[in-house]
Formats: structure tokens, C-alpha cells, sequence
């Protein structure tokens, strides 16, 4: 059989080849931009979560920060109106559940039983106090010389992975720890009758007994001299009864915790670790600052009223009568 090549035969199969290689070139071309679709989908899929994410992480940071300047006011100023909302209970009454804690835990730590063996009248113008009522009166006015702190800032919040704690960072002042020791000191050596006794009392405090008294009447000076019982003593310095405080601000951590109903809050626990950690044992006796403190301003008074020395008011010789009158504590 002679070699022949069918042209036509030949041209039909290679049109038929041909048609296949451009179907399959269509379909892979198809493929392609089927998977970059799906791919740009994906991307945008993942943008969308990330972006809601974020939007959600914003939003329960912002709800913590709510939540903990309805607790630092409270603590730090005189603004309490908001805490019930989130604590169920006014400010007031929820410390004072604190308080009643540490006040029998203090009592038995101290060994301060039975109740009538250190119930003392510590002065004759004030009536006898229970230890319950001594050691109580002293951390309510702890409470008390917090809130003239005044301000703060909070300057960070972090959410743990599991979405229900978190620890907020402020700034503010603190109570400064040896400026209360230095007007405790003063109106207890007064009491002792003088600096010359101050040895003797401290060496007397070796005594386990003595002791537990010292410290009663430490916690009772406390409260009654910030709350300006002593006032109607002259030989008791008006300055050592405003509340001291740091010059300096400081950073502090406070761990919240998420309810059942959404609100953030402070345990008890932490709430008496941060009442600790706002009195600051870092700033010596030259930097008090005296909260409405008016001795630098007196002594520039003293200064501008040469003009006048020779002239007096009634109104001036009142007041320097009055304070004759007043006693000796």
C-alpha cells in the first residue's frame, strides 16, 4: 500500500487538537481567577474578623475603664453617686463590710480580749471607747483621708485572655506615711506630757501588754486629730490635722473582675491590698504636702503686714482672745 498523507484527515484532526488545547486553556484560565476570587474572599473574610475583634477588644476595654473610674472616684474624691449602680450598694456600706473584716481580724491578731480589759477613756473630754470602736473609727477615717487625694489618671488597661479579669493602671498622690506618723507623734507627746517622756513611753512599749494600749490610743489620736476634735486645744498645731500627702505621683494596679452581670469589679481582698499600697513609705519628712495648707501663705501675710503693725481690728482681737481660751489638751 503506497505511503500516502490524507491532508484533508490530517487537517481535521488537528483543528479537533486544537479546540481541546484552547477549551483547556479556558478552563485553566477560569480555575485561576475562580482561586483568586476565593482567595481575595478569604482575605477579606479575615479582615472583617480582625477589624470586629478589635472593635470588640475597644469596646470591653472602654466598659473597664468605666468601671474602674466608678471605683477610683469613689475612693480618691468625693464622687460616690455611681457606685451602687455597679456594686449594688453605696460606697459607704460596702467599705464598711471591709472594715468590720479587718476591725475583728485586727482584734484578734492584737490579742485585744475581753472587750472591758481595753476599753479606755483616753481623755476626759471624750467618752470611753471599745477597741471595736477605736480600731473601726481609725480605718473609716483612713477612708476618709483617701478621698483627699482628689485626682487621678488612669493610664493603661490590660484584659486577660480569658476575657474576665483585668488590671488597670492610674496615676494620683498618695497619703504620705510619715507625715502621718508626725502628727500622731505630736498630739501623743502632748499626751505624755511632754518630749522628756517620749523615751520612757517608748521603752515601756517592750511590754507585750503596754503595747496593745499604745497602739490603741495610736489609732484613736489618728482619727480624732483628722477629724479636728483637736482644735479646740491650742497647744495642738492646726497643720498636724490636714491630711498629708506626697508631693510625687505614682503608679498603681488595681485587678478587676468581670460579674455575671457584665460590671467590673474590686474583691474586698484587693481592695484592702490597694489600701495599703496608697500609703507611700518612699518620701521623707521634707516632702509632705498638707492638703489646704495656708503656712506658706501666712508667713507672705506676715511679710506684706509691716504697713499696718501698728493697726488692729476688733475682729482681729477676737480671734487672738479666743484662742487664749482655748485649753491645753
Amino acid at each position: 500500500m503506497p505511503l500516502e498523507f490524507d491532508f484533508k484527515s490530517k487537517f481535521y484532526t488537528l483543528r479537533y487538537i486544537m479546540k481541546k488545547i484552547k477549551l483547556l486553556s479556558i478552563l485553566a484560565l477560569s480555575a485561576l481567577a475562580l482561586g483568586a476570587c476565593s482567595l481575595t474572599s478569604k482575605k477579606s473574610e479575615t479582615a472583617s474578623e480582625t477589624t470586629e475583634q478589635a472593635k470588640k477588644d475597644t469596646s470591653v476595654e472602654d466598659k473597664v475603664t468605666k468601671d474602674a473610674e466608678v471605683l477610683l472616684d469613689a475612693l480618691l474624691t468625693t464622687e460616690t453617686a455611681r457606685f451602687k449602680k455597679v456594686y449594688g450598694e453605696t460606697y459607704e456600706k460596702w467599705t464598711d463590710a471591709v472594715i468590720a473584716v479587718q476591725t475583728s481580724e485586727k482584734i484578734k491578731e492584737d490579742g485585744l480580749t475581753p472587750a472591758s480589759t481595753y476599753t479606755v477613756q483616753w481623755h476626759p473630754d471624750f467618752p470611753e471607747e471599745t477597741p471595736e470602736e477605736t480600731i473601726s473609727g481609725f480605718l473609716k477615717m483612713k477612708r476618709k483621708l483617701f478621698q483627699d487625694i482628689g485626682s487621678y489618671t488612669v493610664k493603661d488597661v490590660k484584659v486577660d485572655e480569658s476575657g474576665n479579669t483585668a488590671t488597670v493602671t492610674f496615676n494620683s498622690k498618695k497619703l504620705h506615711s510619715k507625715g502621718l506618723t508626725s502628727s500622731i507623734r505630736e498630739v501623743l507627746t502632748i499626751l505624755i506630757g511632754g518630749i522628756d517622756n517620749l523615751g520612757k513611753y517608748n521603752q515601756a512599749g517592750s511590754d507585750v501588754d503596754i503595747k496593745r494600749y499604745q497602739t490603741l490610743v495610736t489609732y484613736w489620736i489618728y482619727e480624732h486629730l483628722f477629724r479636728k476634735d483637736f482644735a479646740i486645744y491650742s497647744d495642738v498645731d492646726a497643720e498636724a490635722a490636714l491630711t498629708p500627702l506626697t508631693t510625687g505621683d505614682f503608679d498603681t494596679e488595681i485587678k478587676l473582675t468581670k460579674d455575671k452581670d457584665g460590671n467590673w469589679l474590686i474583691s474586698q481582698e484587693d481592695y484592702r491590698t490597694l489600701s495599703t499600697e496608697l500609703m507611700d513609705t518612699t518620701e521623707g519628712y521634707d516632702k509632705i504636702d498638707r492638703k489646704n495648707s495656708t503656712k506658706s501663705k501666712n508667713k507672705s501675710t506676715d511679710k506684706s503686714s509691716d504697713k499696718s503693725s501698728d493697726k488692729s481690728t476688733d475682729k482681729s482681737t477676737d480671734k487672738s482672745s479666743d484662742k487664749k481660751e482655748k485649753s491645753n489638751i
